[in-house]
C-alpha cells in the first residue's frame, strides 16, 4: 500500500515577513533616501588645496671641510615635524590665519542650508578650533609634512593653505633664532663679564696712576736709582778729596771744612733718598716705593688676568657663534598650494555607500537580536 506524499504548496507572505520589509524600509531605504537627498540637494561642493613642505636642516662645514665638497644639508627630525603638527591644529595659528581671512565667514558660506558640513557662525572659540581641525589635515611620512585644506571657495582655500605655510615658516625661523640665541648665551654672559671686569681693572690702573702722580713705577725707580746712585759717586769723590787734603792741609783749611760739609750734605741726601725704600718713607703718592710697587703689581696682575679672560672669552663667545651659524633650519615646500578647479568635498557616492553599509549592518544585527530574543521565549 503507497502513500500518497503531499505537495508543498506555494510560499505565501506572512506578517513576519511584512515586518521584515518595513524595517528594512525604515531603517535602510529610508537613511539612504535621506542622506541621497541632503548631500545632493543641501551639501555644497567644497573645494580642496594641499601642499608638501619640510623643515630642512643646513650644517655649514668649516673651511677645511669645504675643500671636499658642499655643505652637507640633512631632512628634518621628527621632534620638528611634531612641532609644525601642534602648531598647525592649534588655536594660536587659527588668530594668525583670521586677522588675515575671515575664517568664520569662509566656513560657514552654506551655513544654515548645509548644516552638516558648513560652520556654525555663532559658535564658540573653542567651536571653531574643532572646525578647523576637522577642515585641515596633516600627514607626516619620511620627515616630509602634507596639508590639506578645504572650503566653499577655491580662491580662500588656497590663501589659508598659503598663510599656513608662511606661519609655520615664521615659527620655523623663530625657534631657529631662539636655538642659535640660547647656544650662545652663556659665552656671551661670559663675554660681558670679562668686559666689565677688564674695564674695572683698567679704571683702577688709571686711578692709581693718578694718585700716585706717576704712569709707570718702574721708569720712576730708575729715575730715582740713578739720582740715588749719582750721590753715592760724588760722596765717594768728595771722600776721596778729603782723604788727600787731610795729607797735605792743616784742620783749619778752608778747602777741609768745604769738604766736609759737602759729605755731611751728600750723607744727608742719601739718607732722604734711601728712606724713600723703606717702610713710612715718603715716595710718590705720600707712599713708600714698597708699597706703591705692591699695589702696581697687584693691579698689573689684575689688567694682565683680565685681558687675559676677556680675549679667552672672546674666542668662546666667536667659536660660539661660528658653531651656531653652522646649523641652520629653514622651511622648504616641495609641493606648492594647489588652486582647485574641480570640487573633491563631500564625495558624494562614497559617503552614500558607506551610510548604505552602516545602516544596512546595523539593521541586519537589530535583526538577528530581535530573533533571537523571540526564539528564547
Amino acid at each position: 500500500m503507497q502513500e500518497n506524499l503531499g505537495i508543498a504548496g506555494p510560499a505565501q507572505m506572512e506578517k513576519r515577513h511584512y515586518g521584515i520589509l518595513y524595517s528594512f524600509g525604515l531603517a535602510v531605504l529610508l537613511p539612504l533616501v535621506l542622506s541621497a537627498v541632503y548631500l545632493w540637494g543641501f551639501a555644497r561642493d567644497q573645494y580642496i588645496s594641499s601642499m608638501s613642505f619640510s623643515v630642512r636642516t643646513e650644517s655649514l662645514q668649516s673651511a677645511t671641510d669645504l675643500l671636499g665638497g658642499l655643505s652637507s644639508i640633512t631632512g628634518s627630525s621628527s621632534s620638528d615635524v611634531d612641532i609644525l603638527t601642534q602648531f598647525i591644529a592649534s588655536s594660536d595659528l587659527i588668530e594668525i590665519i583670521n586677522k588675515e581671512i575671515d575664517l568664520r565667514d569662509a566656513f560657514s558660506q552654506a551655513w544654515p542650508r548645509d548644516f552638516i558640513y558648513a560652520f556654525n557662525p555663532s559658535g564658540q572659540r573653542e567651536d571653531l578650533n574643532d572646525y578647523w581641525n576637522n577642515i585641515v589635515t596633516t600627514q607626516s611620512e619620511n620627515g616630509i609634512l602634507t596639508l590639506s585644506v578645504r572650503s566653499y571657495d577655491p580662491k580662500i582655500t588656497h590663501d589659508i593653505t598659503l598663510a599656513i605655510y608662511e606661519a609655520s615658516r615664521d615659527l620655523i625661523n623663530r625657534l631657529s633664532d631662539e636655538a642659535h640665541s640660547d647656544a650662545t648665551r652663556f659665552s656671551r654672559d661670559e663675554l660681558q663679564s670679562g668686559e666689565l671686569r677688564l674695564s674695572a681693572a683698567r679704571e683702577a690702573m688709571t686711578n692709581f696712576r693718578l694718585e700716585a702722580k706717576i704712569v709707570d713705577p718702574n721708569v720712576t725707580l730708575q729715575a730715582q736709582m740713578g739720582i740715588l746712585t749719582q750721590l753715592q759717586a760724588q760722596l765717594a769723590e768728595t771722600l776721596v778729596q778729603r782723604n788727600l787734603l787731610s795729607r797735605s792741609a792743616r784742620e783749619t783749611d778752608p778747602r777741609l771744612n768745604e769738604a766736609n760739609r759737602k759729605i755731611s750734605a751728600l750723607q744727608a741726601q742719601i739718607e732722604v733718598e734711601q728712606q724713600k725704600f723703606s717702610r713710612g718713607g715718603q715716595g710718590p703718592g705720600e707712599d713708600d716705593y714698597a708699597t706703591l710697587f705692591a699695589d702696581f703689581e697687584r693691579l698689573t696682575s689684575d689688567l694682565l688676568f683680565a685681558e687675559e679672560a676677556y680675549r679667552s672669552a672672546q674666542l668662546t663667545y666667536t667659536a660660539a657663534l661660528a658653531e651656531a651659524k653652522r646649523t641652520a633650519r629653514y622651511l622648504v615646500a616641495h609641493v606648492q598650494p594647489t588652486l582647485a578647479e574641480k570640487s573633491r568635498y563631500p564625495n558624494r557616492f562614497t559617503k552614500l555607500i558607506v551610510v548604505g553599509l552602516f545602516v544596512s549592518l546595523m539593521w541586519s544585527v537589530g535583526l538577528l537580536i530581535f530573533y533571537s530574543i523571540r526564539d528564547r521565549r
